[in-house]
């Protein structure tokens, strides 16, 4: 057996691009990326049975590197009461007295679309308030997305 070589900065590169994209951090989304990848893309050959699992490790610990774990924002998991599994992205922004936010949904790999909302109180409950107002939407048949 070779030794393990660390993967090609391009596979790296389009792991970025693809975890950006589908709504994941370095650390949940280095599985279903290396899922998805053939065994010659992961070892520029036949792979033997631990290439898959080290680059998983490999492609997680990235979200360690500072200059990488800055590109992502805080991505949000939760299960509504039909058993419907999301993921978010939330971005806040903040004024004197009140907050706006959005929301990027996903579903699986599945872009769902953006929910928007505002709200006031205090500074300390911002994301709290933003998180408990998306995941009620998540709660309705039919969320109502602003956006694609």
């Amino acid at each position: 057996m070779k030794p393990f070589q660390p993967p090609p900065h391009d596979l790296r590169l389009q792991f970025i691009d693809w975890a950006k994209q589908h709504g994941h951090s370095p650390q949940t989304g280095a599985a279903p990326f290396v899922d998805l990848q053939s065994d010659f893309d992961l070892a520029g050959g036949p792979a033997d049975d631990g290439v898959r699992e080290r680059v998983r490790q490999d492609l997680a610990a990235l979200g360690d590197e500072t200059d990488v774990a800055v590109q992502f924002p805080p991505v949000y998991a939760c299960t509504n009461a039909r058993g419907e599994q999301y993921r978010y992205s939330l971005m806040l922004v903040i004024a004197e007295d009140s907050v706006e936010w959005t929301g990027r949904v996903w579903r699986g790999l599945d872009y769902q679309g953006v929910l928007t909302g505002r709200g006031s109180g205090p500074r300390s409950n911002y994301t709290h308030l933003a998180r408990m107002a998306i995941e009620r939407e998540l709660e309705q048949p039919q969320p109502h997305y602003t956006r694609g």
